[in-house]
């Protein structure tokens, strides 16, 4: 499967932040589906995001489960380091440490 960025999107993720999107982009395959990043360091963020410092990805929901399922799902893969939010139309993904 493979990993799409929304047009516009740009900027790096420091090391650790990277290695939780490969977490996320490996469950996604597992279940047959493309991931798509709609946010890196672009956009509008609030003033203590995590965004500009590459610590925060958004993606979108999946087709594979509920909310609630891919939220739980992700979490496991990610493990403590990382807080997966649900908000509205897309997941927020940010390293927490």
């Amino acid at each position: 499967m493979s990993t799409w960025y929304k047009e516009g999107v740009y900027g790096g993720l420091t090391t650790k932040t990277a290695e939780g999107l490969r977490r996320v982009s490996k469950a996604f395959a597992a279940r047959g589906e493309d991931l798509y990043i709609t946010s890196l360091r672009e956009g509008t963020h609030s003033p203590s995001s995590f965004h500009p410092s590459g610590r925060a990805f958004d993606i979108r929901y999946p087709k594979w489960g509920t909310p609630n399922e891919v939220v739980v799902s992700l979490r496991k893969s990610l493990g403590n380091d990382f807080d997966v939010v649900p908000e509205g139309n897309h997941i927020h993904i940010e390293l927490d440490c």
